[in-house]
């Protein structure tokens, strides 16, 4: 070996000494840099004229797993979809009120049924009778209550779907724009790492809400494609099209695309979940939140018609009010009208006290004694009418199918049973949720030790690039020696 080539071996082994030392350093300064993955140098041997001639840097790659990522998005996926129905069954539930909860839907029965009783020993008191209106006033207001509050979830959920379509979107424009950054990069040598970190966060932001598979592509560039094989992302960015509801009402539906509620497509192709679509999206923070506007919540909300239907149905009956015709409305009405099981829904929001017995709608009083449809006031003693309310309280029939009761239940078990009914989907969707979050976060871990920072190996690593830089350095100084002794001879 010539000095001039122990020279230039030292020197290029100087050069890539100095490039490792700022790679490790990078990678000790983004030790907890939320996406960064660990560089790595790579070396190879310079080779001219068929002999070593140092060594040459031949790039800088980012550690990744992909088998990892993958198996990680998916569980990222899965937990966005349960957090959206745990979150939405969490208020659902609460809106009903527990057992002990003074606001409870459960305990504004108990207030009523305990108001007619009071009654029922002191049918002449004109408190009491009050009394029994401002509770069932109460209790219609309750059903009212919750009944909007079903409906605003969907309504947030779908402006939570309009919401998502346009970040998503957004970002795969984004990829988009990355993709070419990148190919031009990885064709001229330059270091893409950091475009490629970029882009591996606003992959993982749309597999949140649309879950992903990755493909490589020529030049670094990467495709973007459903699970079920729909490309969101093939060489340009896929538009993903949804219509947001200004306000989600009882009455509107997706029903497959033939209701009033919009789907969600690309390109003009269906995946919305549920749908009609060959080829429908089924997880992620979209498909959780569409199946909290089209599924969990509106079963709930049936149900809680189900129970104001049984509820209007149970004071009706001219067996218990004599004052009434078949057909007329009694002590709760639908909007004024009678029940009518072929409009069940949206009942809930619509059930009130009838106005003949509510003084605030300039009705009488006094006919919580004697009957919705009595002309003039009877005996002033007389138990037998509000007896009659507290039996069609107390009895118990069949419900309606939507309330999924698994026999016969009195007014006060029916509400039990809806809030049992809450509290059981809530428990389940809080189960589901916290091991959807056990899964994504043991995949997170792994996926960190694959391509994370170490920073006692970075350390063990700047000790190696110090003693490489320093052999490196004394075999330049003996060539300095040599030739200054070379000049002195």
């Amino acid at each position: 070996m010539t000095i001039s080539q122990a020279l230039n071996n030292a020197a290029s082994g100087l050069s890539a000494a100095s490039r490792r030392a700022g790679v490790t350093s990078n990678n000790i300064a983004n030790a907890l840099t939320e996406g960064y993955s660990r560089r790595d140098v790579n070396l190879s041997e310079r080779v001219t004229d068929g002999a070593g001639a140092g060594v040459s840097v031949s790039g800088v790659s980012r550690a990744t797993n992909p088998a990892v990522t993958y198996e990680r998005r998916i569980a990222d996926a899965s937990f966005a979809f349960n957090s959206a129905n745990a979150g939405a069954m969490t208020r659902v539930s609460n809106f009903l009120g527990g057992p002990d909860d003074p606001t409870s839907l459960f305990q504004k029965y108990a207030n009523l049924e305990s108001a007619m009783r009071a009654l029922a020993e002191t049918p002449n008191s004109t408190p009491l009778q009050q009394k029994v209106v401002a509770t069932a006033n109460d209790l219609a207001s309750t059903f009212n209550r919750i009944a909007s509050s079903y409906q605003q979830i969907r309504t947030e959920a779908d402006k939570e779907i309009g919401l998502r379509v346009d970040e998503v979107n957004d970002a795969l424009q984004k990829i988009e724009a990355l993709n070419g950054s990148i190919g031009r990069g990885s064709a001229t040598g330059a270091d893409v790492t950091a475009l490629q970190d970029q882009r591996q966060q606003l992959i993982n932001k749309v597999n949140e809400s649309i879950p992903v598979r990755e493909l490589v592509r020529e030049g670094g560039r990467v495709d973007l494609m459903t699970p079920e094989g729909v490309f969101l992302l093939s060489g340009t960015a896929r538009t993903i099209e949804f219509s947001p509801a200004a306000l989600v009402t009882a009455g509107q539906e997706y029903l497959g695309g033939a209701g009033s509620l919009s789907g969600i497509s690309v390109d003009g192709k269906d995946i919305t979940p549920g749908g009609p679509g060959s080829l429908p999206i089924t997880n992620g923070g979209i498909a959780g939140l569409f199946n909290v506007r089209d599924n969990t919540v509106p079963e709930m909300s049936q149900a809680l018609d189900a129970l104001a239907f049984d509820l209007i149905g149970r004071f009706e009956d001219p067996a218990v009010d004599p004052t009434l015709n078949p057909g007329d409305p009694g002590f709760f009405t639908d909007n004024g009208a009678a029940s009518d099981v072929l409009n069940l829904n949206g009942l809930a929001g619509r059930i009130e006290l009838n106005a003949a017995v509510d003084p605030a709608q300039g009705g009488e009083v006094w006919r919580v004694r004697d009957g919705v449809q009595a002309v003039a006031p009877g005996p002033a003693g007389s138990d037998a009418f509000v007896r009659a309310l507290i039996s069609a309280m107390t009895d118990s029939r069949p419900s309606h199918a939507a309330l999924q009761s698994p026999g016969a239940l009195n007014a006060s078990e029916g509400a039990a049973h809806l809030a049992a009914l809450a509290g059981g989907a809530r428990a389940s969707a809080s189960e589901q949720l916290s091991a959807s979050s056990a899964l994504a976060q043991s995949l997170y871990e792994a996926e960190k030790f694959e391509t994370g920072v170490d920073t006692d190996r970075e350390l063990q690593n700047l000790i190696i690039i110090e003693q490489s830089f320093a052999a490196n350095t004394r075999v330049i100084q003996t060539v300095d020696e040599m030739i200054r002794r070379l000049m002195e001879i």
